[in-house]
C-alpha cells in the first residue's frame, strides 16, 4: 500500500456504518479514521490520499431519516445554548487530594492551578491583572498513560476548590450533523459557568490536536471548527478546566500557551506501596501477612490496576468462603490483571510515581 500511495492517487471509502449505531460512537469513528488517513498520507506522500466515510452502502440508495449518516436527513429545530447545556450536569467530586500518590512536583503544579482560581479576585481585580488578561481562567492538561491518576486528580482539584465537577468526553460532543459539535462544546463551557463547576474533559487530544491545513471534506471542516471553538472557549472561560490525554504529542501548538502541562508518570515501587495502602480499606478483612511493601514489588502496574486487583481479590475470597484476604490472594489478582492485558511490544514507561484513576 505504501508503494502504491507513492505512485498514484489513492481513494478509500469506508461504507456501511449501521443506521442504528450510536451517534457519538459513529462520529468518533469518522474523526479517528480521518486523523489516521492524514497521518498515513503525511508519512507516505507525496501523492494525495482521499478518504470518504459514509453509512451509504456501495451502489445502494442513500438512507434517509435516522439512518442517514453525517449531515444527512432533516436537522431538528435549533436548540439554544442554554437548552444544549442541560445535557451536562455537575456532580459532587468523588475523590480528594488524600487519595493521590504523585511526585511532589506534580502535586505542586496541581495546587498552583487551584491557587490561581482561588485567588482570582485578588490577582485580577485588586492587583489589576485583568488589564492584561480580561478572562482569567486556568486550564491544566494532565498527560500520562491510562490508570496513572488523571481522572482522580480532576476530582481532587474540584474538591479542593469546593466546586462540583462536570465530566465529559470529547466523543460526547461529536454529532452526525455538521456544525453541531462546536455548538455542543460551547454549551459545555456554558454549563460549567452556570453551575460554577470545574470542567473535566477526557480524550482531549480529539479536540486539541493539530488542525487540517487543507480541507477537502466536510468532516475535516467540522474537526477544524471544533478546535477553533476550543481555542475560543479556553480564551474566554474564567473557571478551572482540566484536560486529560495520553496522546499529548498530537496537540496543536496553539494550545501550548493556553494550558499548563502536568505529567503523570507511572508509579515506581515506593509509589506503588503508597497506592496499595490507600486501596486497602479498614473494613476489608485482611490477613496478618498482607504487606503493601511486598505487593509493591510487582512492577508495571498502575493505580487503576491496583484498585482492580483489590476488588478482584476480595470478590474471589468472598466467593470461595475464605475468612480473610491474604497476600497471596492480592498477588494472584494483580498477576491475573497483568496477564489479561493486550500484548504490548515494550514495557510500561516507569518514572517517579503515580495514582489511580
Amino acid at each position: 500500500m505504501r508503494n502504491l500511495a507513492r505512485t498514484s492517487r489513492i481513494a478509500f471509502a469506508v461504507t456501511g456504518i449501521p443506521g442504528g449505531a450510536d451517534d457519538v460512537e459513529a462520529a468518533l469513528l469518522r474523526t479517528r479514521l480521518i486523523e489516521a488517513a492524514k497521518e498515513f498520507s503525511g508519512r507516505n506522500g507525496p501523492r494525495p490520499l482521499t478518504l470518504t466515510v459514509t453509512n451509504q452502502p456501495p451502489g445502494g440508495e442513500r438512507p434517509s431519516g435516522s439512518e442517514a449518516g453525517s449531515g444527512a436527513g432533516p436537522e431538528p429545530d435549533e436548540p439554544s445554548i442554554a437548552e444544549r447545556a442541560r445535557q451536562f450536569t455537575a456532580t459532587r467530586p468523588l475523590y480528594t487530594f488524600d487519595r493521590l500518590v504523585l511526585p511532589e512536583r506534580t502535586l505542586d503544579q496541581l495546587l498552583r492551578a487551584v491557587h490561581t482560581v482561588e485567588q482570582r479576585r485578588v490577582l485580577f481585580d485588586d492587583w489589576g491583572l485583568r488589564e492584561i488578561q480580561p478572562h482569567p481562567g486556568s486550564a491544566v492538561n494532565l498527560e500520562g498513560a491510562p490508570g496513572t491518576g488523571k481522572t482522580l486528580a480532576a476530582h481532587a482539584l474540584a474538591d479542593r476548590l469546593g466546586r462540583p465537577l462536570i465530566a465529559a468526553r470529547a466523543s460526547q460532543l461529536e454529532s452526525k450533523y455538521h456544525g453541531e459539535g462546536p455548538k455542543n462544546l460551547a454549551a459545555l463551557f456554558h454549563a460549567a459557568r452556570e453551575q460554577g463547576a470545574v470542567l473535566f474533559l477526557d480524550e482531549a487530544d480529539a479536540l486539541m490536536s493539530a488542525r487540517f491545513e487543507t480541507i477537502s471534506q466536510g468532516a475535516e471542516h467540522a474537526v477544524n471548527a471544533m478546535r477553533s471553538e476550543m481555542l475560543t472557549a479556553l480564551d474566554h472561560h474564567e473557571g478551572l478546566v482540566v484536560l486529560a490525554t495520553n496522546l499529548v504529542a498530537c496537540y496543536d501548538t496553539a494550545f501550548d500557551s493556553r494550558v499548563w502541562h502536568v505529567r503523570f508518570p507511572a508509579p515506581d515501587e515506593a509509589a506503588r506501596a503508597g497506592i496499595w495502602r490507600r486501596h486497602l480499606p479498614d473494613a476489608l478483612p485482611l490477613a496478618e501477612d498482607v504487606s503493601p511493601e511486598g505487593l509493591a514489588g510487582v512492577d508495571e502496574v498502575t493505580g487503576r490496576d491496583i484498585r482492580r486487583a483489590v476488588i478482584d481479590a476480595a470478590a474471589e475470597v468472598l466467593r470461595t468462603g475464605q475468612p480473610r484476604v491474604r497476600q497471596a490472594d492480592l498477588l494472584a489478582a494483580v498477576e491475573r490483571i497483568k496477564a489479561g492485558r493486550p500484548y504490548r511490544t515494550g514495557p510500561m514507561p516507569m518514572a517517579a510515581s503515580g495514582g489511580a484513576g
